[in-house]
């Protein structure tokens, strides 16, 4: 493991999409390391809710990224220093129905907080890219050298806004690095992802509908994903380059299931495939080589997929059996 050049103790951190998925632990992470954290959202998935705990210890700024000027704004009225970049058109299956609007929170956003991050001095930036840019695994485990293939609408805005931060730093000097997160799952989630998915479904009977069971990723329970953000940005690593977070194994869709079945005491559990429910494009495996990673803050996961499930359940269970992408208007749940 390398020296840690940079620290965020007393430092102000702006979080763009802190009220989101992983926004919102690395917000409770931040304030761990003594970091005045300011939050930047306009809540088109993330929720004020996933702040409640904390809000009168952080500053929440209502905006979107694509407003220069309230970001600029909020940049210079509280002189930030860091910034962690985590707003994303971030669900693969919306993205199909608004690929203009991915493009534009996913690309024209970055551009954004890139260019005044350089224009008001911001000593450094980390980006959350996605494992999707690396499209179909070519070998067991995917390290950053594998090649960018990505094969879906989301894949591809994310691949843009990654090489836009490495094309950023080397024309225009801007201060930023890359994290390519693998999957995350936890409490808060603002999305219908696969896991709180069948943890909805699994509340409800033993009986779930799912897609591709036999599609495998690299599970990251959030507060380890979080906690290997803020080690990146406060290491060494060099701007412009990219780096892994995963846990280096992968579990089936499958194997997930059942695994959340015993935890919410279903004998056995029945899994019904419904063809709406696959992907046009489809990666079949992602996992992670968490080598780069390890070497340059020596972060390892702490949470096994057990456990990290375990947790997401009593949180599911203590907050009402309810996610943020509920929503009952009309008297039918539907996705955001």
């Amino acid at each position: 493991m390398e020296n840690t050049p940079y620290d965020l103790s007393h430092q102000s951190v702006l979080v763009t999409g802190g009220a989101g998925f992983v926004g919102s632990t690395l917000v409770r992470l931040l304030l761990d390391e003594g970091c005045r954290v300011v939050v930047y959202d306009n809540f088109l998935h993330g929720v004020k809710s996933n702040l409640e705990e904390v809000r009168d210890l952080i500053d929440i700024i209502p905006g979107d990224v694509l407003e220069e000027h309230v970001l600029a704004e909020t940049i210079h009225s509280h002189d930030v220093q860091y910034v962690f970049h985590c707003v994303g058109d971030a669900f693969v299956p919306t993205t199909y129905h608004f690929p203009k609007r991915a493009f534009n929170i996913n690309v024209e956003g970055t551009l954004n907080v890139l260019m005044l991050a350089k224009l008001f001095n911001v000593k450094r930036v980390l980006y959350v890219s996605s494992t999707e840019v690396y499209g179909d695994a070519l070998k067991p485990t995917i390290d950053e050298n594998h090649p960018l293939l990505p094969l879906n609408t989301y894949a591809v805005s994310k691949l843009a806004a990654d090489r836009l931060c490495f094309t950023l730093f080397h024309e225009h000097g801007v201060p930023v690095i890359i994290a390519r997160i693998f999957n995350t799952y936890g409490p808060r989630d603002t999305q219908p992802r696969v896991i709180p998915d069948i943890i909805s479904q699994l509340s409800k009977s033993n009986i779930v509908e799912l897609g591709n069971i036999h599609a495998e990723r690299d599970f990251n329970y959030v507060d380890d994903t979080a906690r290997g953000l803020i080690g990146l940005i406060k290491s060494s690593v060099p701007n412009g380059d990219a780096v892994n977070i995963g846990t280096g194994r992968s579990w089936s869709i499958e194997q997930v299931a059942k695994k959340i079945g015993k935890i919410m005491g279903h004998d056995k559990i029945e899994i019904k495939i419904s063809h709406r429910r696959l992907r046009r494009l489809d990666v079949q495996r992602f996992c992670c080589d968490p080598t780069k990673m390890l070497k340059y803050t020596g972060w390892k996961p702490r949470v096994s997929l057990e456990e990290g499930l375990k947790r997401t359940v009593d949180w599911f269970i203590a907050n009402g059996k309810v996610w943020s992408w509920y929503d009952y208007s009309n008297g039918a749940k539907t996705y955001r």
